[in-house]
């Protein structure tokens, strides 16, 4: 048996393991930085790869099922991320494999039927993560409605600003998480700083980091490449949202959660969707806000960045709290604006 690393970029190698996957009701990711594959007289048993701090891909052939083909690609994975410094690692699977998956020393964290399995396993786990909000969490016994909202906010605007207002308005105590996964175009420092700014007036109102586990590239991939079929969005927004519903809620008490209209983006409007359909049997209350207007048109960070591109700086302003335009302006936004201008991203 030997075990060999894969060139990605090798186009020809590339289609084999992606050939192996499909037998196996699996589709090779445009995200992938790292593969290994079992061989048996030149023939794959087996494959695994990485995906930032995300195991996935992992599959033997079905007559090699039972000899710790699975065992030998993880543990060689995990090493892989260790020689990375990367000391937790999350593994997406199918559900029918998390006996598989736990008995190698991963925790399961949420499962989204027929498709998706989310386990972990390291350092920094989900317990740790749950200790850290609990520093955030109001005492006052007289709270009784306690709301969330989740942004990225890439740049943070005044659409944002009027949810979070709804929000503070309508709550005792709103705890918002910002989105951590640096795929935006505005880092996650930024983005965090600018929110703060932007909700300083908000007294009832807490920023906190979303980490791993809110809308990340563990918890749901898809939705920082919005490349993708319905069902598997829907599949990995089920994940994120069950993690919220069976770890986050309950540690700070949250029963509401605000949500903006999104007649943009698709995946979006999925994960909105499916907020809707499984919050309320949890006891969560959905608030769906319509989109914040100006001259009949939905404010949004994308138009922002739409007129950055376009050296239109200066019209921002009447779409930004007076913090963001004040940091757009500045020199220290002179790099961010520099990769808007040259980027084609999305994000």
């Amino acid at each position: 048996m030997d075990i060999r690393v894969i060139n990605i970029h090798n186009n020809s190698e590339k289609e084999r393991i992606s050939q192996f996957l499909i037998n196996q009701n699996l589709k090779y990711g445009n995200d992938i930085e790292y593969t290994i594959a079992l061989f048996e007289e030149k023939q794959i048993i087996g494959t695994g790869s990485i995906s930032g701090k995300v195991l996935k891909c992992i599959a033997v052939d079905e007559s090699k099922q039972r000899e710790g083909i699975a065992a030998k690609i993880v543990s060689r994975l995990v090493k892989k991320q260790f020689e990375n410094g990367r000391t937790k690692n999350f593994l997406f699977t199918s559900p029918d494999k998390i006996d598989q998956f736990t008995g190698l020393g991963f925790r399961l964290l949420s499962v989204a039927e027929p498709i998706y399995a989310l386990l972990e396993m390291g350092m920094d786990d989900i317990d740790q993560y749950l200790h850290v909000l609990k520093k955030y969490q109001k005492t006052d016994s007289i709270a009784k409605i306690i709301s969330t909202l989740i942004i990225n906010a890439n740049p943070f605007t005044l659409g944002h600003q009027f949810l979070v207002k709804k929000a503070s308005t309508e709550s005792d105590i709103v705890y918002l998480f910002v989105v951590r996964e640096d795929k935006s175009l505005f880092p996650f420092e930024t983005r965090f700083s600018l929110i703060e700014e932007g909700c300083r007036s908000f007294d009832n109102v807490k920023v906190i980091d979303g980490g791993d586990y809110i809308i990340s590239s563990a918890t749901f991939p898809t939705y920082f490449t919005r490349e993708s079929e319905k069902e598997i969005v829907s599949g990995q927004a089920t994940l994120d949202a069950n993690i919220f519903i069976n770890y986050i809620a309950p540690t700070l008490k949250i029963n509401r959660r605000y949500v903006g209209n999104e007649p943009y983006c698709g995946t979006t409007s999925i994960y909105n969707q499916v907020l809707k359909k499984v919050f309320p049997s949890a006891g969560i209350e959905i608030k769906e806000v319509p989109r914040f207007e100006l001259d009949g048109k939905a404010v949004s960070a994308s138009s922002v960045r739409e007129l950055i591109k376009n050296l239109k700086i200066n019209e921002t302003q009447k779409l930004l709290p007076s913090s963001t335009y004040r940091f757009l302006i500045s020199k220290e936004a002179n790099p961010i604006i520099r990769k808007i201008i040259a980027s084609n991203s999305r994000h």
